[in-house]
C-alpha cells in the first residue's frame, strides 16, 4: 500500500482526486479514470451528494458505454461534525494489512496535526453499507459500540433468522421513529435487502447508561478500529466474513 497524502497544512485531509487505471467488468476494456481519493464534505458537499446518490466513483466505459461503480479505498472527512471514515474494501488486502495501514495512516494525521490538537473520531470500515450506515450513526451523534452491541445481541438471540455467517444487520436511521430503531437484514451474497427487524429506541437508552457506567466492557468487546458486531461473532466462532460486492477491477 502507498502512502496517503490527503492533509492539508493544518492536517485537515482535503477531497482529492488521482488518475487509476480500471478494466470494465462488461468487456474487459482498461481505461484511465479519474477517481476520488477523498473528500471533505464540508468543503465539496456535492461529494457527499454524489456518494448517496452512488454516482461517486462511477465509471461508464467508453467501449460498451456499461457503467459501473469503482469500490476503492476513500478517506470520507466530515470537518463540520469532527469525524473521519476511512473505506477499504477487503478484496486486495488482508484486513490485518488493512489495519497495519489504517494505523500508520492514523499516525501520519496525529503527526501533522497542530500540537495539542486533539484527533477527531477516526473509524475504518470495508464495505459500502457500512460507510452509509456510519455516516448516518455518525450525524445522528449516536454512539457506534452500542449500535453494534445491539446487532450483537440481535444475532445471537436470533440466530436461525439472522446467522452472521450469511446476514448481516444494518441500521436504517432515516426510517427509525422516535420509539424504534429499524435495522434491516443484508443477505452478504446478493447484497440484498431481505428482511427489517424492529428494536425498542428505550432499549438503546438503557445500554448508553450501561456504557457509561462501564465503557470498557465494550471497548473490549469492539477494539476496534473496525467496529462490527458480525466481525465479533464471526471470530468468535472461528467463520470467514462473506465478500458482499462485485463491482469493478481496480487496479
Amino acid at each position: 500500500m502507498t502512502k496517503n497524502s490527503f492533509t492539508g497544512k493544518r492536517g485537515s485531509p482535503m477531497s482529492a482526486t488521482k488518475t487509476h487505471s480500471i478494466r470494465c467488468p462488461e468487456c474487459g476494456t482498461a481505461q484511465n479514470v479519474e477517481l476520488h481519493d477523498a473528500i471533505n464534505v464540508a468543503q465539496n458537499p456535492e461529494l457527499k451528494t454524489a456518494l448517496f446518490e452512488n454516482t461517486l466513483n462511477r465509471v461508464q466505459c467508453h467501449r460498451c458505454d456499461a457503467s459501473f461503480r469503482i469500490d476503492k479505498p476513500l478517506l470520507y472527512h466530515d470537518t463540520e461534525r469532527d469525524f473521519i471514515i476511512y473505506w477499504m474494501p477487503d478484496t486486495t488486502f488482508t484486513r490485518e494489512e488493512i489495519v497495519d495501514h489504517f494505523d500508520k495512516m492514523t499516525d501520519d494525521l496525529r503527526a501533522a496535526l497542530p500540537e495539542n490538537t486533539p484527533l477527531p473520531c477516526v473509524r475504518l470500515v470495508f464495505t459500502r453499507p457500512e460507510l452509509i450506515e456510519l455516516i448516518y450513526l455518525l450525524e445522528a451523534g449516536m454512539n457506534e459500540r452500542i449500535v453494534e452491541y445491539i446487532k450483537y445481541s440481535i444475532h445471537t438471540q436470533n440466530m436461525h433468522r439472522v446467522p452472521p455467517a450469511a446476514k448481516q444487520l444494518l441500521l436504517n436511521i432515516q426510517d427509525s421513529t422516535a420509539d424504534e430503531l429499524l435495522f434491516a437484514v443484508q443477505n452478504v451474497q446478493t447484497a440484498a435487502l431481505e428482511d427489517i427487524l424492529r428494536y425498542p429506541r428505550s432499549g438503546y437508552h438503557n445500554i448508553r447508561n450501561m456504557y457509561r457506567n462501564n465503557p470498557e466492557e465494550f471497548i473490549e468487546l469492539f477494539p476496534g478500529p473496525y467496529i462490527s458486531a458480525r466481525d465479533t461473532l464471526l471470530a468468535e466462532t472461528f467463520e470467514e466474513p462473506a465478500d458482499d460486492d462485485d463491482s469493478g477491477e481496480f487496479e
